[in-house]
């Protein structure tokens, strides 16, 4: 039988998976307003742009709020050079994943081109005793990164067909500009949390005067469109960064060093999962032992989603999941070899499933097992009862989880899915949302490929995972960030379970 933690402790794990979607809305989030660059123009609007001038490099402070509350900081520094910019950026967050306080740090080290562009990059998240490090270098129309892990390299090549920019440089290319109501910028925006490229839309919506700290101001209000999300800034004629309001009731606030830095011992933790979490209609009965659910769910648009495939139906705003009869499914030896699975068995940044300690322990847990489905449940096992339920904030990954032996859905699913690719199983990581104790919270698990594919959920050792499980995207970090688009928007109603 398939050890299924109690109630209590599956709702905080579950609730706490959350985490990666999230903390990579806000990462983005914060990094594309952190920084306005401000040239010394005859004019300016507040004495701060005119103390920003006179310096030889730009810096700036903000403050972050969620819904009224402080939560956090950003600082930049931006110095120019003979051919480009040097930048440095530091971003502090404290959160809340039910009752579970995180501090999170993220720094970027970069050299930008003249019109800000990037050349290369050294990115590192810090939460907790989890360090990752990402750096990057753009040569000849090709990005490549180097990923620094459990102390180990790894190392990918992405093609480029147009300069890509941080957040912070995007903005800096806007602000030079000369803003006119109607103009809009495509631009390529680079997220190193989750090493994916997105075109970002910067449309100049309107000219309108605002009131900030006691002054009424003139600024344009400028609307950036991040998957989905629009995200509002207010800024000066002369480039100077007024208000901003975007993701999740997040706030970012101009202000001076000395303010900034209180964050590190005044600021409330943000709360992530009560503002994410999705309440259905109605309760549903028994979820771990269902068979078959039916939903309608509201909020999704676009098509860019994974909601038809294997175990789930969808039709226009109805969703059908039906949990895999395995019995019925014939068996299928390991290792797996055919061409159309590579993808799902190769190696990448953060499921090495290519490491020696990975393949060997992968071995010894199979055990020689040359059936597909049996050696499923083998890993499963293994990975439910190796790995203590810890909530983990940071960028998982397999071989790192391997060697601390803890966290939450995010780090099950990764090292999952590197021993099942080491040992001939084609896998995948889904993501969207599952059903605890009345609510929806957002989750990742797995999907392996043993003649038909089946879900395997390892926080809870289900295989095949039940049907609550309500897969949204498949992949890995770049399509995962895609989730942002649907928190807080989502309502679904339970049509029928059973």
């Amino acid at each position: 039988m398939p050890k299924i933690a109690s109630k209590g402790r599956l709702k905080r794990w579950v609730a706490l998976s959350l985490g990666i979607a999230v903390l990579v809305g806000w990462l983005a989030y914060a990094s594309i307003f952190v920084h306005r660059i401000h040239r010394g123009r005859p004019e300016v609007l507040t004495p701060e742009v005119k103390q920003l001038a006179e310096q030889e490099y730009k810096e700036e402070w903000f403050a972050i709020f969620q819904n009224g509350l402080r939560a956090g900081y950003s600082h930049t520094r931006l110095r120019p050079e003979r051919d480009g910019y040097a930048l440095h950026e530091e971003l502090f967050l404290r959160l809340d994943f039910l009752d579970e306080i995180q501090d999170v740090f993220s720094t970027i080290e970069a050299q930008l081109a003249p019109d800000f562009s990037v050349r290369s990059f050294a990115f590192r998240l810090q939460a907790g005793l989890i360090s990752f490090r990402l750096n990057g270098r753009v040569d000849d129309g090709q990005l490549t990164l180097v990923s620094t892990m459990a102390g180990q390299e790894q190392s990918q090549q992405l093609p480029l067909s147009q300069p890509i920019y941080l957040g912070s440089g995007m903005k800096s290319f806007v602000c030079e500009q000369k803003l006119q109501v109607g103009n809009t910028y495509r631009l390529m925006l680079f997220d190193p949390a989750t090493m994916s490229r997105t075109a970002v839309p910067v449309h100049v919506e309107a000219r309108e005067t605002i009131r900030v700290r006691s002054r009424n101001l003139e600024a344009y209000r400028v609307v950036t469109e991040f998957h989905g999300i629009k995200l509002r800034t207010w800024i000066s004629p002369y480039g100077e960064l007024l208000k901003e309001e975007g993701f999740l009731g997040m706030t970012m606030v101009r202000t001076d060093g000395e303010d900034a830095l209180r964050s590190l011992t005044e600021a409330t933790a943000a709360e992530l999962v009560r503002e994410a979490a999705v309440v259905p209609d109605r309760a549903i009965g028994k979820p771990r032992k269902l068979t078959r659910v039916r939903l309608r769910i509201k909020g999704i648009t676009g098509d860019d989603w994974d909601l038809t495939g294997g175990r789930q139906w969808w039709n226009k705003d109805e969703l059908t999941i039906v949990r895999e009869s395995v019995q019925e499914i014939p068996s299928v030896s390991i290792p797996w070899n055919r061409s159309e699975m590579a993808r799902d068995l190769q190696p990448d940044l953060l499921i090495q499933s290519d490491t020696r300690e990975i393949r060997e322990q992968a071995a010894a847990i199979v055990d020689g097992e040359r059936d597909g489905l049996r050696a499923t449940v083998l890993l499963s096992d293994w990975v439910y009862d190796y790995l203590e339920k810890r909530p983990t904030l940071s960028i998982p990954n397999a071989l790192e989880v391997y060697k601390r032996r803890a966290g939450d859905c995010n780090e099950h699913s990764v090292l999952f899915a590197a021993l099942a690719r080491a040992v001939g199983i084609p896998t995948r990581i889904a993501a969207g949302l599952v059903y605890v104790d009345g609510r929806f919270f957002y989750h990742a698990w797995n999907e392996v490929f043993v003649g038909e594919w089946v879900a395997v959920d390892s926080l809870m050792n289900q295989v095949p995972a039940d049907p609550t499980h309500v897969r949204l995207v498949i992949g890995n970090l770049d399509r995962q960030v895609q989730l942002v688009r649907v928190i807080g928007r989502l309502r679904i109603q339970v049509l029928e379970y059973e």
